[in-house]
């Protein structure tokens, strides 16, 4: 089923190569509200930017009062798909986060990140059973040049079917390992 014409509205008001990251906030908050409504005991919670994160939204259910992340966001522009070091930069944030995750108790046995290069996403999945994340870390080469957040992560825009199809997977499997814990 395609997006709700409200949040197809939200993305088309979005000058596809602005260098302003800001633009994409509202859209990307509108599709998580649809997907995670507060009236079912979801937080949408922005993180503001700081000088080692980008923006981003990090998504929790109340169980058990308390808090218990199950998605994240990172939100960039689209002209960072093209460049080398900002992709780098933006997996590395991604890891960073999925750290402090780790760090504390997850209740549910995987935790999603999504890196969103404007429409672009990579789904980022962290398995707490065995401490793996997924994509692995491309490590730099000592001789040769090495692109290590080669741009293919970023291969589904969520306005594409395939893009809206995957996002729509890592939703209802978040909500089955939910439902799980609220039982």
């Amino acid at each position: 089923m395609p997006w709700s014409e409200h949040v197809i509205l939200q993305f088309e008001f979005v000058n596809k190569f602005t260098t302003d990251d800001n633009e994409y906030y509202a859209p990307f908050c509108v599709l998580l509200a649809e997907f995670f409504p507060p009236t079912e005991g979801y937080q949408i919670s922005p993180i503001p930017r700081t000088q080692a994160f980008p923006f981003m939204y990090v998504i929790t259910i109340i169980a058990a009062r308390r808090q218990v992340p199950i998605l994240f966001v990172e939100i960039k522009n689209y002209i960072a798909h093209d460049d080398a070091v900002t992709r780098e930069q933006a997996d590395e944030q991604m890891r960073l986060k999925f750290l402090d995750f780790a760090e504390g108790s997850m209740p549910i046995p995987k935790l999603y990140g999504i890196s969103a290069l404007g429409t672009q996403i990579c789904v980022y999945e962290y398995t707490a059973e065995d401490h793996t994340l997924t994509p692995a870390r491309i490590l730099p080469h000592p001789s040769f040049v090495t692109d290590i957040a080669p741009k293919e992560r970023w291969n589904l825009d969520i306005m594409e079917p395939e893009g809206e199809t995957r996002l729509k997977e890592v939703v209802s499997h978040i909500k089955e390992m939910i439902s799980e814990l609220l039982d």
